[in-house]
């Protein structure tokens, strides 16, 4: 079986839509979680199994809603003879996909934690919630899934954060040229001990140690100099990028419909909020680490291969 599709949930709510995901991009349709979350009327309780049925009807599929047990005896609905994959409910309070089963191992893709095995028995225990069987959703592709048209809308990517660094395009050319400096002072260095121990002590040249001691307090108090001005532009860039994030969300959150809100819970919101915070950390300091690291492989790269 190839590798099942993965889609993690953004919200505390989007279990039933995540799974839902999941299930159509393993048939080779993609849609958004928003589309999903939107077709399945979810709300600030989550989404009932007969909204997800309902949206999975909508995008082609032929939903039934089932109670069966893990397995039976002979040809008997279960499980383990149903077609996979299925969305099952977990512990009466959440959704999974389940993807492969036998009788010692059932497959899961949980969009709250990821994708693993769990042994038969942990899986029953979560799952059964009646005697002997539990509720799952089997999803057959109809024949017109291929022919609905698929969600169109594109996710933001990379180059849409790039519009936040545009307006500091003059402070980050400085921090590039801070970055070259960096590295030519940490190129120096070994060359300068190198002198000294192969000018200066061989030669027994005090003269010469000193000046070379001196060439290294010079080069050490500009570097400190140059890392200086580089935390101090980087603090600039940083705190207007987050105030830039911070006011195109509260200012798109305004715009949204009160129907919005009553979907979401409020730690859904605030963790949106701290959400500009990573992304502020990306563009300002591990994007630039990521070059600057890149850039001293190569340059201690030409200067390993000249020794």
């Amino acid at each position: 079986m190839k590798s099942f599709p993965f889609y993690k949930q953004l919200d505390a709510m989007d279990c039933g839509p995540s799974c839902l995901r999941m299930i159509a991009k393993h048939y080779g349709k993609s849609y958004t979680l928003q589309y999903l979350r939107d077709i399945s009327y979810i709300d600030r309780e989550g989404v009932s199994l007969k909204g997800i049925s309902e949206a999975a009807e909508r995008i082609g599929f032929q939903p039934m809603a089932v109670k069966i047990p893990f397995s039976a005896q002979g040809e008997a609905p279960s499980l383990l003879v149903a077609p996979l994959p299925v969305i099952a409910h977990w512990k009466q309070n959440h959704f999974l996909v389940v993807y492969k089963a036998n009788k010692k191992h059932v497959w899961v893709a949980d969009p709250g934690a990821g994708k693993f095995r769990l042994p038969a028995q942990e899986f029953k225990a979560g799952w059964i919630s009646d005697g002997q069987k539990g509720v799952c959703l089997l999803l057959s592709p109809g024949g017109h899934i291929y022919q609905e048209e698929e969600d169109q809308s594109k996710p933001l990517g990379f180059a849409y954060l790039l519009q936040y660094l545009k307006p500091h395009r003059r402070l980050l050319s400085q921090l590039v040229v801070g970055l070259l400096l960096g590295s030519l002072f940490s190129l120096v260095f070994p060359f300068l001990t190198q002198s000294v121990v192969d000018i200066g002590i061989q030669n027994q040249n005090i003269g010469f140690i000193y000046l070379i001691l001196i060439g290294h307090l010079v080069l050490f108090i500009s570097q400190t100099a140059v890392r200086f001005i580089q935390n101090w532009i980087l603090l600039h860039i940083g705190t207007r990028i987050n105030i830039s994030l911070i006011n195109d969300f509260l200012s798109r959150l305004m715009r949204l419909p009160i129907g919005f809100f009553d979907t979401k819970m409020t730690g859904d919101l605030l963790q949106r909020i701290g959400d500009h915070r990573r992304i502020e950390v990306f563009l300002t300091q591990s994007a630039l680490s990521v070059i600057f690291s890149v850039f001293n492989l190569v340059i201690f790269s030409f200067v390993l291969l000249y020794y």
